[in-house]
């Protein structure tokens, strides 16, 4: 790619920090060959060492840096000794690593890094997308990574109805939802209209909507299906 051309020429100036320059760290012999086959443009940014010295780096390659860290090889350990450098010559980090649990991934996240990406995915797409990310102030991360996330902020979401509706609210709301007049769900339940007009005001209240077609709209969205429906 164009840009990934020009950096490989080395440093340029920084255009009032509208620039990253990046470079990929891993101990893993392994996965530095098949870096280097992935981003031939950046062969010369790509090092199977140990974590360097943001000094050394910063000598070579200038200030922008943008690290790329195979955590799994370093471990996290190792990264948050890294981290721990004073925050004015602390580059951005992106974690990269294998890693797909949520709870470990947030782990390194609040640790500081600055992203996160699966190592099978990396690509020369990626880097430019992570750097133009960073640069308009985005948090780049894996998009395995963020469909596990948006699933878990779908799931805990979710209306809990078996826990928060009476058994005598579920099945008013069924009846609702499935087009049951005031009238018609009176006569099947075997109770009076007033009661179950008293069901649905205590049932608006608890899913927190104020009219059958908010009711209707909540329940048809599929995050909060419910089981009894």
């Amino acid at each position: 790619m164009h840009y990934l051309s020009q950096i490989q020429d080395g440093p340029s100036t920084p255009d009032h920090g509208r620039h990253l320059v990046p470079v990929i760290l891993t101990a893993d012999a392994h996965y530095h060959t098949i870096l280097t086959g992935a981003l031939p443009d950046l062969r010369q940014h790509c090092f199977h060492t140990a974590l360097l010295q943001t000094a050394t780096l910063k000598n070579r390659f200038g200030n922008n840096l943008l690290l790329f860290v195979d955590i799994d090889s370093y471990g996290a350990t190792a990264l948050q000794r890294f981290m721990g450098h004073r925050q004015d010559l602390r580059p951005a980090i992106i974690g990269l690593s294998d890693c797909e649990d949520l709870k470990t991934v947030i782990g390194y996240l609040k640790s500081g890094i600055r992203g996160y990406f699966l190592k099978n995915e990396m690509n020369a797409e990626l880097v430019v997308h992570a750097i133009m990310t960073l640069l308009n102030n985005g948090f780049p991360l894996s998009a395995g990574i963020t469909q596990k996330i948006i699933h878990d902020l779908i799931a805990v979401q979710q209306v809990n109805y078996e826990a928060l509706l009476s058994g005598r609210e579920q099945d008013i709301l069924r009846r609702l939802v499935h087009g049951g007049s005031y009238k018609m769900i009176a006569s099947e339940l075997d109770i009076s209209v007033e009661t179950v007009r008293h069901h649905i005001k205590n049932l608006y209240k608890k899913l927190g909507v104020n009219s059958k077609g908010e009711v209707i709209a909540k329940i048809l969205n599929p995050a909060n299906n419910p089981p009894f429906m």
